[in-house]
């Protein structure tokens, strides 16, 4: 259940027909309770932002199907996670986000410090002594440890360290600078879709020839890398694929103006890339028709990153182009997507909304580099109970949200037998074994 095997790269697995039970896992009431009660409450996952509780007395509400687990910054800096129970009668402590002094009970009263520990009983003299003891009454905690501004939680005290469980992923990530960038906004909406479904539309790129099909004007989608690190997956763009038409297309007399457009129009829309760095190549259209024909256009786009970045005071001269425009995409298990992208990032967090396991919670984490010394943007969050009541998604997104529900339709087929996974499902069938693990236990 850690993720410390040694990595594989998907070259050649492939099916040798459907695979049985998977399409359950999207549907069944009864597989949506084994994942509350073995998956969920052992595993590592992803609660807030540092940003969320920033200060002594700050607290975060996490929801995990029927679970609440309060975060909390303690009077010494410290982030502790706790059961969110009274535990007199289980009211629950604390909702949404906020910040306090204490954790006070709004039905008996009775109170507890940020650190977990007693504080108060109301009429003790009505109690048995030893069964309100300060040491009885602790508020239990899970497991809490923060890695790239993200605060993990552990339900199971016994579970090996977040170190231990990201593996690879921790050092692969932080390449990119990932752990240093602030989180300016979160935002939330409600998908029908299962959260497996929801996840997996964003560990490989094999779907984007049917779901986003004007993609294939910038992005050469062939020869897509996918490899298995333990439980968690990783896949990227071919390094000189990004900016240019995908194989797959039959020469449409396009410019290169023509296709740097469509890149920025669909990665610039949902701030996968710098606002500035998109308007800085719009600019420079006239430019990029000149380019003599040994220049790529990934390598010039690359280049005024790195341009705006430097006039920003972040800097990213020890990137290569790749790196600059479409860098590794990591999931980590079991609902954690990280696309790596140097300066930047979109962060993707997928979780069942509720008790309902036919729709999901998404999240959505926007970062970015801050340069030192200057001011910190301030935390922004957003909820949307209907995605299509913004359109600051950006059409790559909006087209997945537009698909996943028709999909969870689809899985419901009885003439559906199963997935037929082939090299480019090599994460999504990692992620299926790293689950039926966590289940079997």
């Amino acid at each position: 259940m850690t993720s410390t095997a040694e990595s594989r790269t998907s070259t050649g697995y492939r099916s040798t027909g459907p695979e049985f039970g998977i399409r359950d896992r999207y549907i069944s009431p009864e597989f949506a309770r084994m994942e509350n009660e073995k998956l969920w409450p052992r595993v590592w996952q992803v609660a807030c932002r540092v940003e969320e509780v920033e200060n002594p007395g700050d607290y975060c509400e996490y929801t995990i199907a029927d679970q609440s687990i309060l975060l909390v910054r303690s009077e010494d800096g410290e982030i502790k996670a706790f059961h969110n129970a009274c535990q007199h009668r289980g009211m629950r402590l604390k909702e949404g986000r906020g910040s306090c002094a204490e954790l006070r009970c709004r039905s008996h009263a009775w109170c507890w410090n940020l650190d977990g520990s007693l504080n108060e009983v109301v009429d003790p003299q009505d109690f048995d002594p030893d069964a309100i003891s300060a040491e009885a009454l602790r508020l239990p905690e899970c497991q809490a440890a923060v890695w790239a501004g993200f605060v993990f939680i552990n339900m199971d005290l016994e579970a090996p360290s977040l170190d231990e469980f990201l593996g690879p992923v921790r050092s692969r990530v932080e390449h990119y600078g990932i752990d240093k960038m602030t989180c300016t906004r979160i935002r939330t909406t409600v998908i029908d879709a299962n959260w497996k479904l929801c996840h997996e539309a964003f560990v490989e790129t094999y779907h984007a020839v049917g779901t986003h099909p004007q993609a294939l004007r910038y992005l050469d989608d062939t020869g897509m890398i996918y490899a298995q690190h333990g439980d968690h997956g990783m896949h990227r763009i071919r390094p000189g694929n990004m900016g240019k038409p995908s194989a797959r297309l039959e020469d449409d007399g396009s410019d290169r103006t023509d296709v740097l457009m469509a890149l920025l129009a669909d990665l610039g829309e949902f701030d996968y890339y710098n606002e500035q760095d998109v308007e800085m190549a719009s600019s420079l259209m006239e430019t990029v028709k000149a380019l003599p024909d040994d220049v790529s256009l990934g390598s010039f786009f690359a280049g005024i990153r790195r341009q705006q970045s430097a006039a920003e005071g972040v800097d990213l001269s020890r990137y290569d182009d790749s790196e600059l425009l479409a860098g590794e995409l990591w999931n980590v298990f079991p609902n954690f997507s990280i696309p790596c992208n140097a300066g930047n990032a979109l962060i993707l967090r997928f979780r069942p909304n509720g008790l309902n396991h036919e729709q999901s919670l998404l999240d959505v984490y926007y970062l970015k580099l801050v340069p030192d010394g200057a001011e910190r943007p301030p935390l922004e969050s957003e909820y949307y109970q209907d995605w299509r009541d913004t359109k600051l998604w950006g059409t790559v997104m909006m087209q997945d949200f537009t698909n996943l529900p028709i999909w969870q339709r689809g899985v419901h087929s009885i003439g559906y037998r199963g997935p037929v996974w082939g090299r480019p499902d090599g994460n999504v069938a990692n992620l299926h074994r790293a689950l039926a693990e966590y289940l079997s236990k």
